[in-house]
């Protein structure tokens, strides 16, 4: 039993409504500022927020994102009311519904790894309610034997312990289980320390892999180069 969790949509592609939404939040907050300052304040607020949340076992995701559009506000000398970022998720949702693309290759490597009779598995460190969200709009619930958030599990990767819980349901062994991610820090990292053949999806043309540690046993570019990595672990 191989169990896999993909990367199965392309983020720039919701990159437009996250931008309008922004806009609007800021506008419901009274900042002034062009998108390019907006953006900008929001990535650093969005790094604050993550260092200090990275080492915590658990927490819901929607704290983490609350903090970062807090602290971007708090760069402008403004404050948000809880109105204010539960009318900014919303948006944000309905304009992901909109502008959602999976990567190339995405139902045809599912396709295929089904009719091989692997186990195939989500793990996501996002909130349940935006899981089903994702899920949803992607319409690859078919393809998938277990679905876990990190708010299911009350884990957050790299914590060993939502590791363990796909694995419980999948029914297999570390040693049985490919994990894939694009985040060194959080899938590799967590992936190494349970125990799984971790694969690092790195989608950046402009960018080489990082060379450094946790390493991922395998490095793909694409979700369809999973197919050659199976090939390998079996040889």
């Amino acid at each position: 039993m191989t169990t896999l969790r993909a990367i199965l949509y392309d983020y720039r592609t919701l990159a437009p409504g996250d931008s309008e939404s922004l806009v609007a939040l800021a506008g419901l907050a009274g900042i002034e500022a062009e998108l390019a300052d907006l953006v900008r304040a929001q990535r650093e607020g969005m790094r604050r927020a993550f260092r200090s949340y990275l080492e915590k076992p658990f927490y819901y995701h929607r704290d983490l994102f609350g903090d970062a559009l807090r602290h971007m506000a708090a760069a402008f000398g403004a404050k948000l009311e809880p109105g204010h970022l539960e009318h900014h998720f919303r948006r944000q949702w309905e304009l992901q519904e909109r502008d959602f693309a999976l990567r190339e290759g995405v139902r045809e490597t599912l396709r295929e790894l089904r009719q091989r009779g692997f186990h195939l598995g989500i793990v996501s460190n996002i909130d349940e309610d935006h899981l089903r969200h994702l899920g949803r709009i992607a319409g690859l619930t078919e393809f998938f034997d277990s679905i876990l958030s990190s708010e299911a599990a009350g884990s957050c990767k790299p914590d060993r312990a939502i590791f363990e819980e796909a694995l419980r349901r999948a029914g297999c062994a570390p040693r049985e289980a490919l994990f894939v991610g694009d985040s060194i820090d959080q899938d590799i990292a967590g992936a190494n320390r349970a125990g799984l053949s971790s694969v690092l999806l790195w989608h950046r043309r402009d960018l080489p892999v990082p060379d450094r540690e946790p390493r991922p046993r395998h490095v793909i570019r694409s979700i369809p180069d999973l197919l050659h990595v199976l090939e390998r672990e079996r040889s």
